[in-house]
């Protein structure tokens, strides 16, 4: 497991996932944010080739308000947006919790008590290296927990 307290945004940290691992990222909106988004992809930077999971949080972003996205990046080139998150448990000015945890044949998205979003993997979790979240976000803690080794 490694804790990071009060990271700088953009964050990115190194991973070795498992398959079955948890991230937990606990932090807090500032108001007139527009966006944030964590993603797992291979490779450091903002531009990844490959991001096997996007979560983006938009609260004020072009026509999207209050709306999380998920989707993933193969070669360059986003694939289809899934936008049916179940809830919208975000608010300017208030803490949140935001947990993937990595499973089998899915990462199950969880804010604070809510299970918003079961997302299939469109890649082989193998692949992911790298975590990095970017965007209008103030993070309180970010923690990788390996549940097997």
């Amino acid at each position: 497991m490694s804790t990071h307290n009060k990271p700088a945004v953009p964050f990115e940290k190194s991973l070795s996932l498992k398959g079955i691992d948890n991230i937990v990222v606990k932090g807090m909106v500032p108001h007139g944010s527009q966006r944030f988004n964590v993603n797992l992809q291979r490779g450091g930077g903002a531009n990844a080739e490959d991001v096997p999971l996007h979560v983006d949080v938009r609260f004020n972003y072009g026509s999207d308000k209050n709306i999380m996205v998920f989707n993933d990046r193969k070669g360059g080139k986003w694939r289809s947006e899934e936008r049916n998150a179940k809830t919208f448990p975000f608010a300017y000015g208030q803490r949140f919790k935001l947990k993937i945890r990595i499973q089998k044949d899915q990462y199950k998205i969880e804010i604070g008590d809510h299970d918003v979003k079961d997302f299939n993997h469109r890649q082989p979790v193998h692949d992911v290296d790298t975590l990095r979240i970017d965007g209008n976000v103030q993070l309180d803690e970010v923690k990788i927990e390996t549940i097997l080794n």
